[in-house]
């Protein structure tokens, strides 16, 4: 093999030259949009076409060196021996594998960018549906929705806004509600372009709300909420606009009003009925029981037979269960109608519950029933209606003693809190079933759960006694099981 089988060594030497510039240029594009080829996800495949030719690339710089430089250093004889061997011997193998990694490069990446098509067209698939989603849910929203550019002109209206005022989407689309005839007052437009500019600079949330008259000729109020819209940027280049309807929550709102007056009304006029019937039930009562009494007493001499004692005894004893009945309603039409003022004062609970005890010591002997009270020697005293407590407890105690059998017992307890006093009265009688426990503080529920037990009273005692409670800021609680005994838990605030 000689030189003649070779072009001209200029010819060579620019040949050499110019593919090692385009291998290098060809380098430095990549590594400038490395991060372009990261994101295509086309690394691997770049990196195989530029290992082919850089190892084709090195092929020709060893070229030009054999032709450059070895001549000037081992003489021409032997740099041309290194060059035929390099361009006979190792010329196929070294661009055999620069093909190889370049074919292979190019596989890879057309199989990636095949992948991230495939996946772009997923991705645009899903967002062409997000963005048919949002397309509905814009139009068919029951609230008025406008989009606007920087210079206060209409590009989107959805259908609610349209219906409301009557106008086509083509007459408003591309305009300034202030270039739409007869659509808006003048001034109404320029509050609207200050708020709309406001947002434009600030960014801000602006609201107000506006009586319009709409295309059925009603007037509504309105309320308007500008928005801004940004670009990928973060920049605000539009304003959004939700309208909502607020006149059928104005109804309602005045129409639950004038339901709560007349409820009101309602409440004090039965308040005062009850008040004013009753007052009535006492002037013939008293009479009742006063005739009675001198009956049963016998103040005029001897009645002409026994019975007569008897029967007098028992009108005396009804009269005296009406009058209570009359006076517990008054209690609850005073309490209800908040004519009963409260007297407050600081007092020793302790003297009230010990009063309270003795009142019903009586029944309780009577009854055969045990009346403990277990409380600290020393409770912080109470600031409270010292009346309205006794009538609580009294209350509470004999209900505990009444509907206690024979054998039975009562137990007052009290517990000082922090910030509260509790006093639990407890027994073991007949108890309160579980249907009867959550109604048996309204008015005229007993919660007598054997029926088999004559049951006196009115029903009207924990009632009242709730009432009472919750007009100190304090807290009734019952607990109670049938034919096991029943829990009542007064809590009170100093």
């Amino acid at each position: 093999m000689t030189v003649d089988h070779f072009p001209p060594w200029g010819v060579m030497v620019a040949i050499d030259v110019l593919l090692t510039t385009i291998v290098i240029v060809a380098s430095v594009i990549v590594y400038r949009f490395r991060v372009d080829v990261r994101q295509a996800d086309a690394t691997a495949g770049v990196g195989c076409i530029l290992g082919g030719l850089w190892v084709v690339a090195l092929f020709y710089i060893c070229d030009l060196y054999t032709m450059t430089v070895m001549p000037m250093s081992v003489g021409n004889d032997r740099a041309m021996q290194t060059m035929v061997m390099l361009h006979f011997d190792y010329s196929w193998y070294i661009h055999s594998i620069g093909a190889v990694l370049v074919f292979s490069g190019l596989v890879i990446t057309i199989l990636r960018f095949a992948q991230r098509f495939r996946r772009m067209e997923a991705r645009t698939e899903e967002l062409l549906e997000n963005e048919n989603i949002l397309d509905s849910i814009f139009e068919n929203l029951p609230v008025g929705l406008l989009i606007k550019d920087h210079e206060h002109v209409i590009e989107r209206a959805n259908r609610t806004y349209l219906s409301w005022y009557g106008v086509a989407m083509e007459k408003m689309v591309g305009k300034r509600f202030d270039h739409i005839e007869g659509f808006q007052s003048d001034t109404d437009a320029m509050v609207m372009n200050a708020q709309e500019d406001e947002v434009l600079a600030t960014g801000k949330l602006v609201s107000r709300e506006v009586e319009r008259y709409l295309l059925d000729g009603k007037p509504h109020m309105l309320s308007i909420s500008k928005f801004p819209v940004f670009d990928r940027e973060g920049r605000i280049t539009k304003v959004g606009s939700v309208t909502i309807d607020l006149t059928d929550i104005a109804m309602a709102e005045e129409a639950m009003r004038d339901a709560l007056s007349e409820a009101e009304e309602a409440t004090r006029a039965k308040s005062q009925f009850i008040a004013t019937m009753s007052h009535e039930f006492r002037t013939p009562l008293n009479a009742i029981l006063g005739f009675s009494e001198m009956l049963r007493s016998e103040y005029f001499g001897p009645l002409g037979a026994d019975s007569y004692k008897e029967y007098a005894g028992s009108i005396h004893d009804s009269g005296q269960h009406l009058l209570s009945l009359v006076n517990d309603i008054l209690d609850i039409a005073a309490i209800e109608a908040g004519k009963r003022s409260l007297q407050r004062e600081e007092f020793d609970i302790t003297e009230v519950l010990r009063e309270c005890m003795r009142s019903v010591e009586r029944m309780a002997a009577d009854r055969e029933v045990d009346l403990v009270m277990d409380i600290p020697e020393i409770l912080p005293p109470l600031t409270a209606d010292r009346k309205a407590m006794a009538q609580i407890f009294l209350n509470i105690m004999a209900n505990a003693v009444k509907f206690t059998e024979q054998g039975g017992g009562v137990w007052i307890s009290a517990r000082a809190d922090r910030d509260a006093l509790t006093i639990c009265v407890a027994d073991n009688g007949v108890g309160i079933s579980g249907d009867l426990l959550p109604r048996v503080t309204e008015p005229f529920s007993k919660g007598q759960s054997n029926p088999h037990v004559a049951e006196s009273g009115t029903g009207l005692g924990l009632s009242i006694v709730k009432s009472l409670v919750d007009a100190h800021g304090g807290e009734l609680s019952i607990s109670s099981t049938a034919g096991q005994g029943t829990e009542v838990y007064v809590t009170l605030p100093y």
